[in-house]
């Protein structure tokens, strides 16, 4: 019979057989056998390419028993010396698992000792080999941040191949890097988390999911109904990708990885991740006037097809239509040469436009008015239609592992030849991790500083267009290295050149990722009808905004004060003025007016989600609703959107443990009246419920 060695507390148990492979995985709580299957059981697995044999795997299940640490209370370690692969005799790698049972869940670590004349590329660890739904479970899925949102991908009953179907043996997902440091595989009721424990970048982490044997039904993405299909085992494996390129002579440690059982809806798994990010992250130095209730403009006044919108000298008239509208910001784009997308890394101002003294003192005319003016910046790419692209930026852009760098496809504006994608200006992500380069990013961030202006929203600063590694020896950083990594190198130098000159500087960024709101004090993107606010669960206090594009775009405005957003001002896709769409920006001042009269309540509260609010409502599928909760008194407020265009919704509100009559506002009934817990929201309106 095989040896098992288990970790068990109150929440979790998990069972080790003597090969180092996880058997099983159970929730205590909720008697969820996550994975119980022994025979599919999996260890690690590992890639070592070979000259002439690229795929060269050495699986945990074909190498001898690991030797076992000296045991010790909730701590497991496991020892593999000496590898074997189908294709090599015995490697000179040491593989070093080390399991460890916190109160919520398992801490996986591990090590890579080379000492083989081959590159350790990949490491498989921690690997579920059957990951079983809860009992009843219909649908099941993945969950994983993107874009400051939470994005839900079904597992089963259905379960498409993300891959082509060409380069996988069976159906494939992956998820992760920066943008999803967790994923969570559940339902509503409960789920299990796994998250990359590391704040350095130091790595690539990915969450791999594999449907074996495959599809049932093609055309429809079906699992297979049962556990088995023509004999073959039903499963899904869940395994995690690490790519520590350990040369040979290398030790490396691999990004810990914490998996943990929840039950709950999606913010209890969230919860896991929240807890050890409160270890580590400190909110950056922000200028006071991003702190209120404020809203934004976005201006486009070029791009690459030269469309010369607005000289410099004319931003006035936006400045004091903003002042006149109370809008407290302008974020301007196309300033530079060439206009958005063009002639990046540059950020000069282009002479078609006016002088850069025009801009300075349009700038400061409209910081006058009360407006703050922040430039749009971007250092992720090279314009590589730049005539000196290759004579002065091509010696730093990231190096695929054949020396090459990538392209990236670029986007397109305006005229039926780039909608048509003919004459686009394709883009090259550049290496984060030359310290060269990031010296030329810091000159041309200064540029921004010398115009006088408020701060710089970095656009894209949140990816690098599929790229991840850098295989460059010339840059100066190890051979590969994570181009993420580089990203907070890039933002701290720029902090320091701010500190010098302009102290009280808005450093913002497009859709951050997580670890990027240490440097970034707001982060910007776009919302869809389904959107989730993971950003916002994650972090209460961040400095989120979002774009109001609409005529008449009260559903987007009111997902704005739902999820604490600042509004973003764009109309005819950020290239209008406030006046071009009167009916929004009432609706969006009446909004803001609202929530600057209960800033305690809606503002300066903390936002928690849906936690402890008992909600019911026949349309509950056209609600969104959140909890703030009041500091000092802990009254709660909770704000309910309606976004069905036609039918009113009626909805009874409960919080738990609550003692008295709820009383409700809205836009157009600000003055707080009693409600006793049921309100009727009319189509496309909010009201918020709230202890008195």
């Amino acid at each position: 019979m095989m040896k098992e060695f288990i970790l068990r507390n109150q929440r979790l148990e998990a069972a080790f057989d003597e090969y180092g492979r996880l058997v099983r995985l159970k929730n205590r709580k909720t008697g969820w056998k996550i994975q119980e299957r022994e025979a599919l059981a999996l260890s690690f697995a590992m890639q070592v390419p070979l000259e002439g044999r690229r795929n060269n795997t050495v699986y945990g299940s074909e190498q001898q028993p690991p030797e076992l640490g000296q045991p010790a209370d909730n701590v497991l370690q496991f020892t593999w010396k000496g590898l074997k692969s189908a294709y090599t005799g015995l490697l000179d790698i040491i593989f070093t698992a080390r399991v460890t049972l916190h109160m919520r869940g398992l801490l996986f670590e591990s090590r890579v000792e080379n000492r083989s004349p081959y590159t350790v590329e990949s490491v498989e660890y921690p690997c579920l080999g059957a990951v079983e739904r809860p009992e009843g479970a219909q649908p099941f899925y993945r969950m994983n941040g993107a874009y400051c949102r939470l994005m839900k991908t079904e597992l089963a009953p259905h379960f498409a191949n993300q891959m082509g179907y060409w380069g996988v043996d069976y159906p494939t997902q992956l998820a992760g890097g920066p943008e999803s440091p967790f994923v969570l595989v559940g339902n509503e009721e409960q789920g299990l988390y796994v998250g990359n424990h590391d704040t350095t970048c130091k790595e690539l982490v990915q969450f791999c999911f594999v449907m074996k044997p495959g599809q049932e039904d093609s055309l429809r993405f079906t699992v297979p109904a049962g556990r088995e299909a023509d004999g073959k085992p039903v499963h899904m494996e869940l395994k995690v990708f690490h790519f520590p390129y350990a040369a040979p002579g290398e030790t490396v440690e691999a990004s810990p990885v914490f998996a943990g059982a929840y039950e709950g809806n999606w913010e209890r798994g969230a919860d896991l991740y929240k807890s050890w990010r409160s270890t580590w992250f400190k909110r950056p130095p922000a200028p006071s006037w991003i702190k209120p209730v404020h809203a934004w403009l976005q201006l486009h006044i070029n791009s690459p097809e030269d469309e010369l919108r607005c000289r410099y000298q004319d931003l006035v008239r936006y400045g004091r239509s903003c002042a006149q509208n109370g809008i407290r910001a302008i974020q301007l784009v196309g300033w530079n040469t060439g206009g958005q997308d063009r002639a990046y890394p540059l950020h000069d101002t282009d002479g078609r436009l006016g002088t850069a003294g025009e801009l300075r003192q349009a700038i400061a005319e409209i910081q006058q008015m009360g407006v703050k003016v922040v430039l749009f910046n971007k250092y992720t790419w090279a314009d590589r239609s730049l005539p000196q692209f290759r004579t002065r930026f091509l010696q730093y852009a990231a190096k695929d592992p054949y020396g090459d760098y990538r392209v990236h496809p670029g986007y397109q504006y305006q005229t039926p030849a780039q909608l048509s994608d003919i004459n686009t200006r394709r883009l090259v992500p550049m290496c984060m991790n030359s310290a060269q380069w990031r010296d030329f990013c810091c000159g041309e961030f200064e540029k921004s500083i010398d115009l006088g202006a408020d701060g710089i929203l970095y656009d894209e600063c949140q990816h690098h267009g599929g790229a991840f590694y850098c295989f460059d020896p010339s840059h100066g950083h190890h051979v590969p290295a994570n181009i993420y990594a580089g990203d907070h190198l890039l933002a701290q130098d720029f902090r320091a050149v701010a500190e010098k000159k302009k102290p009280d500087f808005l450093f913002a960024g497009e859709a951050c990722y997580d670890l990027e709101l240490r440097d970034y004090a707001l982060a910007y993107f776009r919302i869809t009808p389904d959107h989730i606010p993971l950003q916002r669960y994650l972090d209460p206090y961040a400095g989120l905004m979002a774009a109001v594009t609409g005529f008449n775009d009260r559903d987007a405005i009111n997902l704005c004060l739902v999820y604490r957003y600042i509004i973003s001002y764009e109309p005819y896709m950020f290239k209008g003025s406030p006046e071009d769409f009167p009916r929004t920006i009432a609706y969006g001042r009446m909004v803001d007016a609202l929530r600057t009269r209960y800033s305690n309540l809606l503002w300066d509260a903390e936002f928690t989600g849906t936690k402890g609010l008992l909600l019911e409502s026949a349309q509950k599928e056209s609600l969104h609703y959140s909890v703030f909760i009041e500091p000092g008194t802990g009254r709660r407020a909770a704000a309910i959107a309606n976004t069905d265009a036609e039918r009113p919704a009626e909805v009874k509100v409960r919080f738990e443990l609550q003692t008295s009559n709820l009383w409700f506002f809205s836009p157009e009934e600000p003055d707080g009246k009693v409600c006793g817990g049921s309100r009727v929201i009319p189509p496309r309106s909010l009201a918020v419920l709230y202890e008195k």
